[in-house]
């Protein structure tokens, strides 16, 4: 706690002086892009990234961040609800520019759609971004202000599946001060039927265990932000904001088992269970984000300083088993305790020169700091003595600090109808971890460089893009942690704490064209190859358990092509056509691991009708092809949803009613195969699932903006954050 108010009190000293969002809008009056007359656009294309707008994808209504992605090509949601990019999940989740306080999915989770003007994807970012991350970063950006005065929205939403949200934001700017609140508390909740047939072969017993029953997940947030700006004319610029709440992740089943064993010398024994399986997450947590911007000179030279310290002083994570007879007498169980508080800070001096109008040099230093300390525990059901009792021998007090240190350098110009930038990062990394297990304590450290490149070409014909970057997938420490945990009775997991990290070679070819009447189209080709491919198998570990484990399982190459074509068959109808195809390569370095070759594609047609001003409709199709996993293959399937939105009040209140698979058809249906397991499994949402949500707005962005005629091409642009 002493250092996390030593913290506070640094940032606050160094007074940064501007939100870089407010950098990204300087920067931007500099710069065209591809304008379509009539609403503002969907989709915008830059040298780097694609940026969405978020209040035109009317099927995300009452949703959230990963609503909106998953209406795009190659983001997909598996059948726990994670989403992955490009067959990934390892990527960075920034809001307004700073890193999210979580990660991944949870992120996107939490930061509900109602309160989002634009989400940009970049896929090859940078030298002055951090390399983590293979796939990239995501980066959403939240409605603000837009006049003297008083600005705000609301929403509130429901779902049939039992989630609600409720967010507010209040935004009060007059001279030069800007003074903004934002609360927000939302429960994500999805519900499954799950089916699974798994048989193990271990110490010549075969066990085949057949489960039947529903499985859910549940995203609590409870989160408020309270922020200041202070602007100096145009020459200095001051923002500062706090963060603080709590998100509580809940995720489990209630399943019916069958057991069936053929012992040795033949004998075979049958039993029937109740399972119920319990995981939760909770954290407390706080951020505080500081940032400065000089602007030295009317030549454009800029000096910046970021600031970003978060403490999470109290993280509970707990695992629940049960298992249970016919009669309801219990007959297995465990509770898993790891008790933990996060430390983590980020620290960025950034330096511009503009050498000429159309030129800039960039070099700056980034200091980024995570640390944890906590303890793992566990208990077992004792069936003789009919209660639980502690492992001793399971206890595991563990300390993990990771530091990176990294300087970056990037050059930017533009000549004629050519946009051009490359840079290199280089970064300093060091992890230590320190675990009370034997032989588990670790001290690594390594240089690595990462270079990154990009070109765009703009002719009457349309704009060509080229980009490259080299990135990594670092393990976090609950990826080596050396001691078993439970997802449910017969699934067990362990980290590894000689895990390697990944890393990526990264290039993307694209095409971009746009039409009068809003027709366009875009074509993006990349390839990416991964060493250290980090992977999680499950292997047969006892009669009916296995065990999930974190492996580099081997190398792989990626080859895949995205298309997005526009089309407005009449006025008041408009159609965007969504599709993937993703080639992997997958060489196993690893036992228990085959080679594979795979091909992966989706299609999505998204119909958008607006019946009158005020009033609009939208009818989405997907289909996501079969996947070959690193042990199975998971089969093809295809979903529909539906969404109207009306609006009142001159636009400022609008009410949005969606629902989610309204055929039915979504499923997930995957198997593995090893000499000594075998498994099927089968998870189908629950339906129905109806999201009725009620937003007001009142002078704030995201609502539709006019823009002018179609222009011959566009100049991309970066937004840096």
């Amino acid at each position: 706690m002493k250092r996390f108010f030593l913290s506070i009190l640094l940032a606050l000293s160094v007074i940064p002086l501007a939100a870089q969002e407010t950098t990204d809008t300087l920067r931007e009056k500099k710069m065209s892009e591809v304008v379509v007359a009539g609403q503002r656009r969907q989709v915008v294309y830059r040298i780097d990234r694609k940026r969405i707008d978020a209040q035109q994808i009317l099927t995300a209504g009452g949703g959230t961040a990963a609503d909106i992605l998953t209406t795009l090509p190659s983001i997909h949601t598996d059948s726990d609800g994670e989403i992955s990019f490009r067959g990934s999940k390892e990527y960075l989740v920034y809001i307004d520019g700073k890193p999210s306080p979580l990660s991944g999915t949870a992120a996107l989770r939490q930061i509900p759609a109602a309160t989002i003007r634009d989400i940009e994807l970049l896929t090859t970012p940078g030298a002055r971004y951090r390399a983590e991350g293979d796939v990239g970063i995501i980066n959403i950006t939240t409605l603000k202000g837009q006049t003297e005065g008083l600005s705000g929205m609301f929403n509130t939403s429901g779902t049939t599946l039992g989630g609600w949200s409720a967010n507010g934001r209040m935004d009060w700017q007059r001279g030069r001060n800007r003074l903004w609140a934002n609360m927000q508390a939302n429960r994500y909740r999805g519900v499954s039927d799950f089916q699974q047939e798994k048989t193990t072969d271990v110490d010549n017993i075969l066990t085949t265990s057949l489960s039947d029953g529903e499985r859910f997940r549940t995203e609590r947030a409870y989160i408020g932000t309270l922020g200041w700006q202070y602007a100096v004319e145009d020459r200095h610029l001051l923002s500062v904001d706090i963060q603080s709440g709590q998100t509580k992740n809940r995720r489990g089943g209630d399943m019916a088992y069958q057991e069936d064993r053929t012992l040795p010398l033949g004998l075979h024994t049958v039993g029937l269970y109740d399972s119920h399986d319990r995981y939760m997450l909770q954290k407390e947590l706080v951020q505080l984000s500081a940032s400065y911007l000089w602007h030295i000179n009317e030549r454009g030279d800029q000096l910046s300083l970021q600031s970003r310290n978060r403490y999470d002083w109290h993280s509970l994570e707990y695992t629940e088993s049960n298992m249970f007879d016919p009669a309801g007498a219990r007959y297995e169980g465990t509770r898993g305790y790891e008790e933990e508080h996060h430390w983590d800070c980020d620290e960025q001096l950034d330096y511009k020169l503009q050498y000429r109008p159309t030129g800039a040099l960039e070099a700056g230093y980034q200091y980024i700091t995570y640390s944890e300390i906590g303890n793992y525990r566990i208990k077992y059901w004792d069936r003789p003595a009919q209660q639980f009792e502690w492992q001793d021998n399971l206890y595991a007090p563990f300390d993990y600090h990771r530091q990176v240190h990294s300087l970056y350098a990037s050059v930017s110009d533009h000549f004629g109808n050519l946009d051009a930038d490359a840079g290199l990062r280089m970064e300093r990394v060091r992890d230590q971890m320190t675990i009370a297990v034997v032989g588990a304590d670790r001290d690594h450290r390594r240089v690595e460089l990462y270079p990154s490149a990009h070109l765009a070409y703009n002719t009457t014909k349309g704009t060509f893009g080229l980009g490259y970057a080299r990135r990594t997938n670092r393990p976090g420490i609950w990826k080596m942690e050396p001691y078993i945990t439970y997802e449910d009775y017969y699934t067990k997991k362990i980290g590894n704490p000689d895990i390697r990290p990944e890393y990526i070679h990264s290039l993307e070819l694209n095409y971009h064209k746009g039409f009068e009447g809003g027709h366009s189209f875009h074509f993006a080709a990349y390839h990416r190859w991964r060493s250290d491919v980090v992977d999680e198998i499950r292997v047969a570990y006892e009669p009916g358990v296995t065990l999930d484990s974190i492996i580099n399982a081997g190398n792989e190459v990626e080859r895949g092509a995205e298309l997005s074509l526009v089309l407005k068959p009449v006025c008041r109808w408009t159609t965007t056509v969504n599709a993937d195809l993703h080639d992997c390569r997958f060489t196993s370095h690893y036992e228990g691991c085959d080679d594979y070759h795979n091909t992966v594609y989706a299609v999505g047609c998204i119909n958008q009708i607006t019946a009158t001003p005020t009033t609009q409709f939208q009818f989405d199709g997907h289909v996501v092809g079969p996947e070959r996993l690193t042990q199975g293959r998971e089969k093809p399937y295809c979903y529909f949803d539906f969404a109207a939105r009306q609006k009142l009040m001159h636009g400022r209140m609008s009410i949005s009613l969606v629902a989610h698979d309204v055929l039915r058809t979504a499923r997930y249906h995957n198997w593995r195969t090893t000499s000594t397991l075998r498994s099927e499994t089968r998870v189908r949402p629950k339906y129905p699932n109806l999201t009725l949500s009620v937003s007001y707005y009142f002078n704030t962005t995201g609502k539709e903006q006019q823009s002018g005629a179609v222009s011959k091409g566009a100049v991309f642009e970066g937004k840096d954050f």
